[in-house]
């Protein structure tokens, strides 16, 4: 279980890293930062537990966003890829909680 929370606060802590340098203007910045943060790591390892296939660091990350309520064109932004690629991890994550009634994101 530590091992698992290790690894998503890596992942938040490169999330962050990326949040700083992305092409956005300091108070989305900021808005995006305040917004992961507030995410629960306990959610996230919950989630972890119920994957399957297991998520990979890129599957974290975009989740983060996804519960932080970040929009798709910052995500966009943030990963320097297309908005269709960030509605298609989202459409392809699903998959990995199809034993889930409803999808957390």
């Amino acid at each position: 279980m530590e091992n698992k929370v290790l690894i998503i606060q890596n992942a938040q802590t490169q999330l962050e890293g990326q949040i700083q340098n992305a092409p956005l203007s300091q108070d989305e910045k900021n808005a995006i930062l305040a917004s992961i943060k507030e995410v629960d790591v306990k959610l996230i390892v919950s989630l972890c537990d119920l994957a399957n296939p297991p998520l990979t660091k890129a599957n974290l990350a975009y989740i983060f966003c996804f519960l932080a309520g970040i929009r798709v064109k910052w995500i966009a932004l943030l990963f320097n890829v297309e908005q269709a690629t960030v509605y298609t991890s989202r459409f392809r994550l699903r998959g990995h909680f199809k034993s889930l009634d409803m999808s957390p994101f």
